[in-house]
């Protein structure tokens, strides 16, 4: 069911943001003083993006009816991928930018990822209404039986 892959998600997304936060630190110390904004502030997309999202929908009880079918988990890699490229992304600049140069192929990251996300996200939401849909036909079927 959703709500056991997503509590896995939140989980796992609360990893890969202390490892990109720990990243993050230890890359702006070796900076020589050099600091980027995008490097040190790396670690809130998984966070914010994947870590609360999935908290919340791992808590609502109404995921527990959702199978985790293709539509939801089609949504859920897009989703992901979006955020996995953002945070990508902003580590590459930072790399870039704690190096003293520039990049013009640094502005696809973003090109790519807030659509991956977007596309996910409503494509998740799509796939939850009709499991809740589904479930409720199914469940008065069975009443009505």
């Amino acid at each position: 069911m959703c709500a056991d892959v997503f509590r896995k998600h939140w989980k796992i997304f609360l990893g890969v943001t202390a490892f990109v936060g720990l990243f993050s630190a230890i890359y702006d110390h070796y900076g020589r003083g050099v600091h980027s904004d995008p490097m040190i502030f790396a670690f809130q997309y998984p966070l914010v993006l994947g870590v609360l999202p999935a908290l919340v929908l791992s808590l609502i009880r109404a995921m527990r009816r959702v199978e985790y079918a293709s539509a939801v988990r089609f949504g859920v890699n897009m989703y992901v991928s979006g955020v996995a490229t953002l945070t990508m992304g902003s580590l590459a600049t930072g790399v870039v930018e704690i190096y003293g140069t520039t990049n013009r192929l640094l502005k696809y990251y973003w090109i790519v990822g807030w659509p991956l996300l977007g596309i996910g996200a409503i494509l998740v939401v799509i796939g939850v209404v009709r499991g809740l849909n589904a479930g409720a036909e199914e469940k008065s079927a069975e009443e009505s039986a």
